[in-house]
């Protein structure tokens, strides 16, 4: 078999298990929900380098939503590892300026540590009490959940053995990784949004939390983010 035969009969393959997701599982309108709102989100920053990084992470969402629905189903939670990675990350340069510039110059990576630094980090209390005090049990159960979740989808970007078991070898459609995917990305959606709101809602003026209406209803269990939009603090 020449390559070009290869790849048609490997595009065939793809094609079939895209047809099949769509058909049976996937939820493709959830990922777009959840990029449009963290879009939606990035927009009420002035920081241009923020703007972008979430921005990043919608088309990363995007594409692993994308690959999910062929079949590609490692490179799909790859994809949203990175995502939650650079979700995080956006929280975090907004706070250490000198290791964004450092970053955008190639001169520095992201690192996973960091982020969840019990100082240091996005997710700590410390971080919490310095932005959205109220949020401090809350962010202390994202970043459990959060630890969770990256060694989860870590171990398809390490080649775990479980995962090959999981995934396959061949390209074929799998119903159950499909449901696994669209809750680890709904979990990812959420922990960047909380990470996000506890760094900048009580900094945004009212036009922006008019534009970010959809917050509220991500968070119904949250009294101090629902008296934030308006709402009463207790239900």
């Amino acid at each position: 078999m020449d390559a070009k035969t290869h790849l048609d009969n490997l595009r065939q393959e793809l094609n079939g298990v895209f047809d099949q997701t769509v058909r049976e599982a996937l939820d493709a309108g959830q990922s777009h929900y959840f990029s449009t709102c963290l879009f939606d989100f990035a927009e009420q920053l002035e920081d241009e380098a923020e703007r972008k990084i979430i921005t990043t992470v919608c088309a990363q969402i995007q594409g692993a939503t994308l690959t999910a629905a062929f079949g590609l189903y490692r490179q799909a939670f790859s994809s949203l590892r990175l995502a939650l990675e650079m979700g995080l990350s956006a929280a975090y340069f907004s706070i250490h300026r000198l290791e964004l510039n450092e970053w955008l110059d190639g001169r520095e990576d992201i690192h996973w540590n960091r982020l969840i630094d019990d100082e240091r980090g996005v997710l700590s209390t410390r971080f919490a009490k310095a932005f959205f005090p109220e949020l401090s049990s809350e962010i202390k159960a994202t970043k459990e959940d959060a630890i969770t979740l990256y060694r989860n989808l870590s171990e398809f970007v390490h080649g775990n053995n479980e995962t090959w078991e999981a995934s396959g070898l061949s390209i074929k459609y799998r119903l159950d990784i499909c449901r696994k995917y669209e809750t680890q990305c709904k979990k990812i959606f959420e922990i960047i949004l909380m990470t996000l709101c506890c760094r900048h809602l009580k900094s945004f003026k009212a036009e922006s939390l008019e534009a970010l209406a959809f917050i509220p209803d991500e968070f119904t269990h949250i009294g101090a983010i629902r008296e934030i939009f308006g709402g009463p603090k207790d239900i």
